[in-house]
């Protein structure tokens, strides 16, 4: 007979080793203590926010659940996540962390609460429709392997873009100035919003942006590529270099509507790749939403390879 847990609010920097070790087992990019703490130094000040632990008899961490939910996020939704020990499943915690987190969102005047787990975890979205989720979109992640990448294939698509008088530049080249970063959020919360995976969110305020960002480890100046005509800012393809995977992640690539269709975010994903080349990164990693056809489609003709992926839950209150 199963013992008993004992679930109880946690400190994370107490216990940031056990919360990698768990994340660990469902994530595909593994994380560590650094990175929970770097997030933990630059999340919201204002978030809402619940860590409860299921704790053995001997007070061993075998799963957690975290309650979330940021200004920009659509109103009334909160967001949670239930991760239980691979050894420790099939015992009740996970239901019992879930309840355990309802019952906290409840109390928040919230509307709906979202979720998410992997498209290759049938078990997963099993438990979580059974508790009363269902799946509202679908995030495709896929990787291009840059041992194989034949650049050669697209000769002359940067500089035919540029003969259109589109320019090209890094942050870095603007020297990652206070004024050159305003700029560059101000073309990723115009670009962003014509993103699917978006609808219903507000974009996040500068100082948060600024943190996430800019003061992220895996943040380069020159990972953050941008095309212009004249001194209007029209696109952005911002990668991110994780050192203990050897691989760069790019976060967004977009483009302002009225100059699509002109091959700009292909060079934008071309330049992406030089500079992770230059890095020496083995692969570019990235996730699309499924309804973003167009950028899909971009990702094929450069030959990335589809990868599980995430749905997206959400549940009605």
């Amino acid at each position: 007979m199963p013992q008993p847990v004992q679930l109880r609010p946690v400190d994370d920097l107490d216990h940031l080793s056990r919360i990698a070790e768990l994340m660990n087992m469902v994530d595909r990019e593994p994380v560590n203590v650094d990175t929970l703490r770097e997030w933990l130094r630059n999340a919201a000040p204002d978030r809402v926010y619940q860590r409860v632990a299921a704790l053995d008899d001997m007070g061993q961490m075998v799963g957690f659940h975290t309650v979330l939910r940021n200004s920009w996020m659509r109103p009334g939704h909160f967001w949670t996540r239930v991760i239980v020990d691979v050894a420790h499943r099939h015992l009740g915690i996970g239901t019992l962390l879930l309840e355990d987190a309802i019952a906290f969102i409840r109390t928040q005047d919230a509307t709906h609460i979202e979720s998410e787990v992997r498209d290759d975890c049938a078990l997963c979205l099993q438990f979580a429709e059974k508790h009363g989720f269902s799946i509202e979109r679908h995030t495709f992640e896929s990787h291009l392997d840059l041992n194989v990448f034949d650049e050669s294939r697209f000769k002359g698509t940067v500089e035919a873009v540029e003969a259109s008088d589109i320019r090209f530049f890094t942050l870095a080249d603007l020297g990652n100035t206070l004024e050159a970063q305003q700029k560059l959020y101000e073309i990723n919360r115009l670009c962003a919003a014509d993103n699917p995976s978006n609808e219903g969110w507000s974009f996040p305020p500068f100082e948060a942006f600024r943190k996430h960002v800019f003061e992220a480890s895996w943040f380069r100046a020159d990972g953050q590529i941008i095309a212009a005509d004249g001194d209007n800012w029209i696109g952005i393809a911002a990668v991110g270099y994780y050192e203990h995977t050897s691989s760069m992640y790019n976060a967004f690539t977009g483009v302002d509507r009225a100059y699509r269709g002109r091959k700009i975010a292909l060079a934008l994903k071309l330049l992406a790749i030089q500079c992770a080349r230059k890095y020496g990164a083995k692969s570019i990693l990235t996730d699309n939403d499924s309804l973003n056809a167009p950028m899909l489609a971009i990702n094929r003709k450069l030959g990335y390879q589809q990868d599980p992926g995430i749905y997206r839950l959400l549940r009605r209150l």
